[in-house]
């Protein structure tokens, strides 16, 4: 099993990424633009920016972690994203904004704002795992498929 945790790991926050990108993107970008100005956080013109190009940065962020290719990409990429979300889903919790559903995952899951922050630390905390283990995270990875031999 020790061989396959890495993997597993990966696949499991690929899985994230991939479904959470893939409900945003094929739904209308004002849907997730809704979500975006309930936190109140962005100006409205990198509001609409973002509910446009975030949920293809998720898509590939999670292709990138499930075949392991530029694994250190996807990798720096999925904690940046998981430890935005900390303090963006931190500091509406603290303001008290009325927003019972935090919109990760679209209309797929709805999940309270409290949740969103266990699940984004468990996947910044598996993410610096990862790296800190970037040999094993490799293992039946494209990064090592394509690693020249000596």
């Amino acid at each position: 099993m020790g061989k396959y945790l890495f993997l597993a790991l990966r696949l499991l926050i690929a899985a994230v990424f991939l479904v959470s990108g893939w409900e945003k993107a094929v739904n209308p970008p004002a849907n997730f633009l809704y979500i975006l100005q309930a936190y109140d956080i962005l100006p409205a013109v990198l509001e609409r920016l973002v509910s446009v190009v975030f949920p293809w940065i998720e898509l590939a962020t999670g292709v990138l972690l499930a075949l392991g290719l530029w694994l250190r990409v996807g990798l720096l990429v999925s904690a940046c994203v998981s430890g935005s979300f900390i303090l963006i889903v931190s500091q509406a919790i603290v303001r008290h904004l009325p927003i019972d559903n935090c919109g990760c995952f679209g209309n797929l899951v709805h999940l309270p704002l409290r949740g969103v922050i266990i699940l984004d630390l468990a996947i910044f905390t598996t993410t610096l795992l990862l790296s800190w283990n970037l040999i094993a995270a490799r293992r039946f990875s494209l990064d090592n498929a394509c690693e020249p031999r000596a």
